[in-house]
């Protein structure tokens, strides 16, 4: 949900790709969210609460993953399912933001900071595979 129109519809459909192939063959969900501004709200508390709007992930595994991008703040998160927690854990997605994606925001390509992050958790989770539920 590209609201803050930082790709054009072949960047989305790109990454669309790599979320849907992780969830055909392992069944967790990743949504990619990025909005023009945060409206005066914490990056943390919007996530969380569109999170569970969103109800991502399975029911029975927790398995959802939220990147949510505020470009005009300059703010990233990853909100990360309990299912998936033993292996995306906080230090990790806070590493995917720092490592992966700011560098490559400050630079101006959102495309290939938000391909990156998606495909740092596809592999997570599909190396991963047998801790995908379980929760810390």
């Amino acid at each position: 949900m590209d609201d803050g129109n930082l790709l054009t519809p072949e960047q989305e459909d790109t990454i669309y790709a790599i979320i849907k192939d992780l969830e055909t063959n392992i069944g967790s969900q990743i949504v990619v969210l990025t909005l023009e501004s945060l409206g005066g709200q914490t990056i943390n508390d919007l996530s969380l609460r569109m999170a569970n709007e969103m109800q991502l992930g399975r029911k029975d595994y927790d398995d959802g993953v939220l990147i949510m991008v505020a470009a005009r703040d300059h703010q990233m998160r990853i909100e990360v399912g309990y299912g998936l927690e033993k292996i995306i854990k906080d230090e990790i997605a806070d590493e995917i933001c720092r490592d992966d994606m700011g560098p490559r925001f400050r630079d101006g390509d959102f495309f290939n900071g938000i391909k990156t992050a998606v495909e740092q958790i596809k592999k997570l989770i599909e190396d991963n595979e047998e801790l995908v539920g379980q929760r810390p």
